[in-house]
């Protein structure tokens, strides 16, 4: 598939679009289930999918190498065949759209909860996916543009709340390293390679980079800062609430954002911060849809895969809404979407890898 050069990003565009997905899943209610399994050591678990992930990504890219201006559905059915790149793609998109829906609707409810607790879920999770859908519409390269122009304010908020936040840390609350244990660590790490799934699919944007080099430099460079930002976050909320606290709080951002002040006068400057962290939902929310459009594009034969940017939108409302409250939505159906999609995410780059040495040995 050619791709026209308006439609492409360059490196600081993709970098942006990656930190901002990534970074913010130390922010949103992902964090419990990390606490939930590893304590004082959830920092740990996010670090050890990382590196359980890296081998996997590491072949994608030398696959996707070998097929300029293909991404990675239609790697798969070049690879595996039309029949399989089907089946890929369906699960491919089963886990997008519920990944998306689920993780939109706990993002509006921590919002409702800690700061607009009279307002109607419905309502305000509307207007947010109307706006994240009129984001999706401007096109790939508009999102990266807007990407790349809001992440060094976020950055900077930030780092601002890091200096906060260590102000008042504990630093010995880290202790024991590996919380409940070496062994549960390791299969929370495994369980949760999922943490990092975005690296997989954004492998559907690779014609979408201005080059190889560009995407390879994008990838790895904001997989490693990403991966800074969440694990001091998640050591950060250990610091200033110890394993016996952080295991009953249910949105940790939120109660380290209430928890800083500047000095002893200036309190309650969480507005502060919600505003930046709303406008990071808002850019990964309208990248998440957008790849959706895509994979359904892929899936069902669609060109103008834009088109269909409104259906799937109201498609992702009707799915968030469907659990009974935000328990159900997290602990049931977030929880079983991150730990099986991690088998595509750890064999499917193997397999692609393995069969397209096999053709290029046959082709000599």
């Amino acid at each position: 598939m050619g791709t026209h050069e308006k439609d492409q990003v360059g490196f600081k565009e993709f970098f942006s679009i990656f930190v901002i997905t990534i970074g913010t899943k130390a922010t949103d209610m992902s964090t419990v289930l990390l606490f939930k399994d590893g304590l004082n050591a959830a920092w740990m678990i996010v670090l050890g999918s990382f590196l359980l992930i890296i081998p996997s990504l590491l072949l994608l890219n030398n696959v996707l190498k070998k097929y300029q201006c293909k991404n990675l559905l239609e790697v798969t059915r070049l690879a595996l065949g039309k029949p399989l790149a089907f089946v890929v793609a369906l699960v491919l998109l089963c886990f997008t759209l519920l990944n998306t829906a689920t993780d939109s609707r706990s993002y509006m409810t921590q919002l409702i909860t800690i700061n607009f607790p009279n307002t109607p879920l419905f309502i305000l999770y509307l207007c947010f996916l109307i706006l994240c859908m009129w984001g999706a519409k401007k096109g790939w390269e508009s999102v990266g543009a807007i990407a790349w122009s809001v992440l060094p304010y976020l950055l900077l908020a930030l780092s601002v709340l890091l200096f906060l936040m260590l102000k008042d840390a504990v630093f010995y609350r880290m202790f024991p390293l590996f919380g409940t244990g070496k062994w549960e660590i390791v299969k929370a790490s495994f369980n949760y390679t999922s943490l990092f799934s975005d690296a997989f699919i954004f492998a559907m944007m690779y014609p979408f980079v201005k080059n190889h080099q560009t995407y390879t430099r994008g990838l790895y460079a904001s997989l490693l800062f990403t991966l800074a930002i969440m694990v001091v976050l998640y050591l950060s909320y250990v610091w200033i609430f110890d394993y016996r606290s952080i295991e009953k709080i249910t949105y940790p951002f939120n109660e380290a954002i209430r928890f800083v002040a500047i000095g002893k006068t200036i309190t309650n400057i969480e507005t502060f911060f919600i505003t930046f962290w709303l406008v990071a939902v808002f850019v990964k929310f309208t990248i998440y849809i957008y790849v959706v459009c895509k994979i359904v594009g892929f899936l069902f034969q669609i060109k103008e895969f834009e088109h269909t940017i409104l259906p799937i939108t109201v498609l992702i409302l009707v799915i968030a809404m469907i659990p009974e409250n935000n328990e159900v939505n997290m602990f049931v159906v977030r929880r079983y979407t991150l730990t099986q999609f991690k088998y595509i995410l750890l064999f499917l780059p193997p397999i692609l890898w393995i069969v397209t040495k096999i053709k290029e040995g046959r082709a000599r």
